[in-house]
């Protein structure tokens, strides 16, 4: 078994990268699409990802992201984890332990200290990835307001929510970035994270909802479940707290008899006491689950940024899952 980085694959390999997508039920990406995002802000690694390759095939990969993230003594760069896989006749064989192994020491040459991903907690992964020394640190809560109930059907007065028209993403990249400053976690997100989902389809512009107080946008949530059943937001954010109850209203009279449920943000906990207040349910933790490993000894790698997770300055949403 031999391991490459995207640059170092022999031009031979280029048409196997899109099958690992198949394989994990996926949309293909292939290289050209590689190419293309390689072109966007989005914070790929240099080197992109590492490969395990075996009598000519690809069988295993892993992409890593370099991420800004917020501590509590200032900001740092971190390893973001943001692809494992395995092609199903190359599973148990040790690949992705080899392939972990191989980015671990390239980003500690580069200096980096924090390696974080994300998984699923009921998924065999996770246990490599413990043996490994990740450790979990965060799960993002999730609130519901059941169907049916008794909701005013008007927002609060003097706000509204708009979709989102644009699609350079620098008005939702402005609201993120006011709502977040001063918080803990992966912020400020990259520059043009928005711009890149749109321009690779990732994510429609009109998904995002603008809370509107006049001519100000004060607040975005973006929709991941709009049907005949259920409205579901998985990254919803204000600029002040003052905005949070609007935000849920205004989205509970876009609900309106269906269940409104939040997922995958922090916006949970922040607005935690109106919406208990409201009805809701809230679950503390879901399936989805961080975990991060120290890349060195206490020593070199400064604060144990494991620790911010239970900070109530920590934010995090369905952007911050890579």
């Amino acid at each position: 078994m031999r391991i490459y980085d995207l640059d170092g694959l022999p031009p031979g390999l280029l048409p196997q990268l899109g099958t690992f997508q198949l394989s994990d039920g996926d949309p293909p990406q292939g290289v050209e699409f590689i190419r293309r995002l390689r072109r966007t802000p989005h914070p790929a690694s240099d080197y992109f990802a590492v490969y395990a390759v075996e009598d000519g095939k690809l069988l295993s990969r892993v992409e890593t992201l370099q991420l800004p993230f917020t501590g509590p003594t200032g900001s740092d760069v971190v390893v973001g984890i943001s692809d494992v896989l395995t092609r199903p006749d190359g599973v148990g064989r040790g690949l992705a332990r080899s392939l972990l192994d191989e980015v671990h020491r390239r980003e500690r040459v580069r200096g980096r200290h924090w390696s974080y991903l994300w998984t699923r907690r009921s998924w065999g992964a996770h246990r490599l990835y413990e043996s490994m020394g990740y450790k979990d640190v965060f799960s993002p809560p999730s609130a519901l307001g059941e169907a049916g109930r008794s909701r005013q059907r008007r927002p609060d007065p003097g706000y509204r929510l708009t979709p989102e028209r644009t699609t350079d993403g620098r008005r939702l990249e402005r609201v993120l970035r006011e709502a977040t400053a001063g918080r803990l976690g992966f912020v400020p997100r990259t520059p043009g994270s928005f711009r890149t989902r749109i321009y690779l389809g990732w994510r429609k512009p009109e998904s995002h909802l603008l809370l509107r107080r006049g001519a100000r946008t004060v607040g975005i949530a973006h929709l991941s479940d709009d049907s005949r059943w259920n409205l579901s937001v998985n990254e919803v954010v204000v600029t002040g707290s003052e905005h949070q109850e609007p935000m849920v209203r205004c989205l509970e009279a876009l609900a309106g008899r269906r269940s409104l449920t939040f997922q995958g943000t922090t916006f949970v906990r922040d607005a935690e006491g109106f919406l208990r207040a409201r009805g809701y349910q809230l679950l503390a933790a879901s399936h989805s689950l961080l975990m991060a490993k120290a890349l060195g000894p206490r020593r070199t790698t400064g604060a144990d940024l494991r620790t911010v997770f239970a900070d109530p300055r920590y934010s995090s949403h369905r952007g911050d899952m890579f």
